[in-house]
């Protein structure tokens, strides 16, 4: 498999446990960091015009790790706002009182 293989199909991969994750569902990013670490130093052990021939790989590569990053973000945003609502609820049901609604903001 060439670089620019390599590169679209980590690419289509994050964009993929992005969506997965967007979803709900749990992601397994192991091995993530170390695999795009490799790519990384092959890009920059290349001359540089093959190099430069892989930016626009390269670019969608950061985009599809930035977009993973923000629906990991936003996921666990909404899983601490739930937990804080369930753990009213729990505090509720041992004092015997109903349970407020969550504060926003």
């Amino acid at each position: 498999m060439t670089l620019h293989q390599d590169l679209v199909a980590v690419s289509a991969a994050l964009a993929e446990a992005a969506a997965q994750a967007e979803s709900g569902a749990l992601v397994d990013l192991a091995g993530l960091d170390a695999r795009v670490g490799a790519l990384c130093a092959a890009a920059e052990a290349l001359p540089r015009a093959e190099g430069r021939a892989l930016l626009p790989d390269l670019e969608a590569l950061i985009g599809a790790l930035n977009a993973l990053a923000g629906t990991l973000s936003r996921q666990r945003e909404l899983a601490q706002g739930d937990e804080t609502h369930t753990a009213r609820q729990r505090a509720a049901a041992v004092y015997g009182r109903p349970a407020a609604p969550p504060e926003e903001g």
